[in-house]
């Protein structure tokens, strides 16, 4: 498997050759179920709400909304130094909000802000580095398309991921704002326009973003109310921005929405066969005893708790950096999930763990998605963009721990 993946043979494939060579060579399983067990795993009701949340996240990054998520960020924190960087990072964590997919955020917010901070005096490769690491928080803060994945492939609940991502994506979000402020206070960028705080601008500005924030309000609040289950959700989130960008915003037209249409019909389409053979060769796994075994080993590292919880996190940030992080979750979770319970963790405490850790792997090559994605909005060579990237990548190191230490910061709702 390693070396189809490594000569670039599409991961579905990687995973169906795999799981049938150990179907074929281990004698576990009837052939049949080649053919079952995939079916069986994309026929799911939960699995839904993934194309439904990808078409809001297209709809929502083709209006207005963006815009005034971004002014909203400039309003809170663009009087101070490095205001302008925080800014792109908080309008991601806004937009992140409505899109629920990484790459959106990042491309979305970068044609914005990259721009905006070119002009400011930060240098081009940096500008895109911070929209590529804000970018991150569209698979944590809710609705996130990994949280959907997680959810459906270890039965956890996909409300409840979704409330525990709020905090932890405020916490990165904030590491990595802390980051750019040091940066920019021992260089020549990011000095601020104006040098007070306007609380009629921030009133303002939060009045314009009100349809952006009502999104997540409007799907949470839906879920936790029992009005609707999250794959319903999605479905209320689709027409929510339809109406607000087409109607409300007038700020694109059919055509524009055919494209969005398109465009989430090729992801879905690219996801499905990864996720169906993922979860077969999660159960020829689990009745080989892999996991089984690899947790007794784990344990056997004499290493501690803590210096377990570490391990996690170095395995969780190579695996990142090669695997695309939805394929990484279907991959690596029959193997770490079993680990994570052994240490003490809640199974929605370490799915937002793990979420954030491998979300780590949009900012770090070879694989890097956030920083092609940057790549094609700045027009800045791709590794040039990742060496600006390592503040970043050290705060939300730093982010993670915190969020894998204390558990009431991902389960304050129970």
């Amino acid at each position: 498997m390693l070396v189809h993946l490594g000569i670039g043979v599409p991961l579905f494939v990687v995973l169906g050759l795999g799981s049938m060579a150990m179907i074929l060579g281990c004698d576990v399983y009837s052939i049949t179920v080649f053919g079952e067990v995939p079916f069986s795993a994309i026929d799911s009701w939960a699995l839904l709400a993934m194309p439904l949340f990808i078409l809001a996240g297209e709809i929502i990054s083709r209006g207005q909304t963006a815009n005034n998520l971004v002014r909203l960020g400039e309003a809170i924190v663009g009087w101070i130094r490095g205001g302008l960087g925080m800014a792109t990072i908080l309008g991601c964590f806004f937009f992140a909000g409505t899109s629920g997919s990484s790459s959106a955020d990042t491309i979305t917010i970068g044609r914005i802000m990259v721009p905006a901070m070119k002009k400011r005096g930060y240098q081009a490769s940096y500008a895109a580095s911070l929209a590529a690491s804000g970018g991150i928080l569209g698979v944590i803060v809710p609705p996130s398309l990994i949280f959907i994945i997680y959810g459906v492939a270890t039965s956890t609940s996909i409300g409840d991921l979704f409330l525990g991502g709020i905090f932890p994506g405020l916490i990165l979000a904030i590491a990595m704002c802390t980051a750019n402020y040091f940066v920019c206070k021992h260089t020549d960028w990011g000095v601020p326009e104006s040098g007070a705080f306007s609380l009629k601008e921030v009133g303002a500005s939060l009045w314009h973003a009100k349809f952006g924030l009502g999104a997540p309000v409007i799907i949470l609040g839906g879920i936790y109310s029992g009005v609707f289950t999250p794959t319903e959700a999605a479905s209320v989130a689709v027409a929510y921005v339809t109406i607000v960008e087409l109607l409300i915003h007038r700020s694109f037209g059919l055509t524009e929405l055919k494209e969005a249409f398109f465009r989430a019909a090729v992801v879905t389409g690219v996801l499905a066969p990864i996720i169906a053979f993922s979860v077969l060769l999660g159960e020829v796994l689990a009745i080989l005893r892999v996991p089984s075994d690899l947790v007794s080993f784990f344990f056997s590292i004499p290493v501690g708790p803590v210096g377990s919880v570490a391990l996690i996190i170095l395995v969780l940030l190579i695996v990142g950096s090669i695997l695309e992080p939805i394929a990484a979750i279907l991959v690596v979770m029959p193997i770490l999930l079993p680990i994570g319970i052994e240490l003490g963790f809640d199974s929605v405490h370490f799915g937002v763990f793990v979420v954030c850790t491998l979300a780590v792997g949009f900012i770090t090559p070879p694989v890097g998605i956030n920083l092609f994605a940057a790549s094609a909005v700045s027009d800045e060579p791709f590794l040039k963009i990742a060496v600006k990237a390592i503040p970043a990548f050290f705060a939300l190191i730093i982010g993670i721990v915190v969020i894998a230490a204390f558990p009431n910061v991902v389960l304050w709702f129970r």
